[in-house]
């Protein structure tokens, strides 16, 4: 269902995590309430040293995206990693940032309805 968000909607333009992380969040919470979570999320993305989740232990050099599109959060991790964008440490690189972003965003849900 959502394939099509990887490579940042193919155009590295949105992160694709926090696409999918959003229509997650509208499934869950009413207009107001998916606004605001959607919005800390974001803000939560474009401060975090990232990727946090690790499962390969391929020591991936952490970045701070200061953005929430796929062109600027993949970029500064290929420049500090020193990889292309076709090298197994991005792919990895872009799963933790996956990982952590769900669980951030599961953090903020169930904060706000548990």
């Amino acid at each position: 269902m959502f394939t099509n968000a990887s490579s940042g909607y193919q155009q590295a333009s949105l992160c694709g995590c926090i696409g999918v992380a959003a229509a997650c969040i509208g499934a869950v919470c009413d207009v107001d309430t998916a606004k605001k979570v959607i919005g800390e999320l974001e803000n939560w993305y474009k401060q975090a040293e990232m990727p946090m989740y690790q499962p390969e232990n391929l020591g991936l050099k952490t970045t701070v995206a200061e953005s929430i599109l796929c062109a600027d959060s993949v970029g500064k991790f290929m420049e500090a990693q020193g990889v292309a964008y076709g090298d197994p440490e991005r792919k990895s690189r872009c799963a933790g940032v996956t990982a952590d972003t769900t669980r951030k965003m599961v953090e903020i849900l169930n904060e706000l309805l548990g």
